[in-house]
């Protein structure tokens, strides 16, 4: 499981917020959630000042899960706002094999070893992702894949192989090939391995790589956690190479800094800074920082609200300065 040794969900933990199971009968239960947030944004590039309101579900997720002693299933159905990329609303669908020992055989479609933040909202310490600008991911990594994966988990270590259908972009497709501007890769590896070093510490390196027919291309991915009492720090570096990027070579590299602080049982404070640099054939596209402050309060085990106030400045193709001033507000519903 993605980041059960790194995170250990502290915040969930602290919070006392869950999700809990509906169980059916013996073979069958259902989670998910309900997402939805209001935000305002200010941005300001050479002068040219624009705001934006929206007001919406942003996310509405239900997992079916299937247990049948050694074998197991999960099936995510989802409606995502905006999402033009998934369009069965499936996210997830796959089955697990224990071998025992810890050891798991999975194949199907399911989510990527990499990076600390998790992919659903229910699992981030804000209400926004770190590489986003303006509410866009700049990175061309996958969150979902397809393929077959082995993992082997103790107490104080993870382990993690995927064979998948590709690294990058959403089911093999990307910007930058020839017909419908899509892309396929032939296939691609995923690895990853996490340990805990004790006293608080633990940490993960993991890499992605992938052979497409525009080119190769690669992720590198790297973090380290440390929890001490109501305390949770994080930082992260990510190394990105793509040959198929808009057809043309593209080198990213992206970081951050996070400290989550739980002051209470159902109330906790974070803070992070992350930042994005991205080049294309060796000219810089894209540069920013970003700066977050949120909260969350846990109105009941199954209702969170999280604010949150960002502020990005960065560099538009080495020529356009601007900033970017966002607060929003998240109710997020889980059962």
């Amino acid at each position: 499981m993605k980041n059960k040794i790194a995170i250990a969900s502290a915040f969930v933990a602290a919070s006392s917020f869950s999700m809990g199971e509906i169980v059916v009968n013996d073979f069958l239960s259902f989670e998910g959630f309900v997402d939805s947030s209001y935000s305002t944004s200010q941005s300001d590039i050479e002068g040219d000042k624009e705001s934006d309101n929206s007001f919406g579900v942003d996310q509405v997720e239900i997992s079916w899960l299937f247990n049948f002693d050694a074998v197991t299933a999960q099936i995510d159905l989802e409606y995502e706002d905006g999402d033009e990329d998934n369009e069965d609303g499936v996210e997830q669908a796959f089955v697990n094999l224990a071998l025992g020992n810890g050891d798991v055989i999975t194949a199907g479609r399911y989510a990527s070893m990499l990076g600390f933040e998790a992919y659903e909202p229910t699992g981030l310490y804000q209400y926004s992702t770190a590489y986003t600008l303006d509410g866009e991911v700049v990175s061309a990594a996958s969150q979902y894949v397809q393929g077959v994966k082995y993992t082997r988990t103790t107490d104080t270590t993870f382990f993690g192989i995927s064979l998948q259908d590709q690294a990058f972009g959403n089911d093999g497709d990307r910007l930058g090939g020839d017909s419908d501007l899509g892309q396929d890769s032939s296939f691609a590896v995923e690895v990853a391995g996490s340990i805990d070093l004790g006293n608080g510490f633990t940490v993960f390196a993991g890499g992605a790589f992938e052979d497409a027919e525009s080119g190769d291309n690669q992720l590198i991915n790297v973090y380290v956690t440390y929890e001490t009492g109501a305390w949770l720090f994080a930082a992260e570096l990510n190394l990105e190479e793509n040959e198929s990027f808009f057809g043309v070579d593209a080198d990213s590299t992206s970081a951050l800094l996070m400290a989550n602080y739980a002051y209470s049982d159902v109330a906790s404070v974070t803070a992070r800074i992350s930042m994005v640099d991205l080049e294309v054939n060796d000219l810089e596209l894209v540069e920013f920082t970003k700066y977050t402050v949120a909260h969350n309060h846990a109105l009941s085990d199954n209702l969170l609200l999280v604010t949150e106030v960002s502020f990005d400045d960065g560099e538009l193709s080495g020529e356009f300065d601007g900033d970017n001033l966002t607060f929003a507000a998240e109710l997020l519903f889980s059962f």
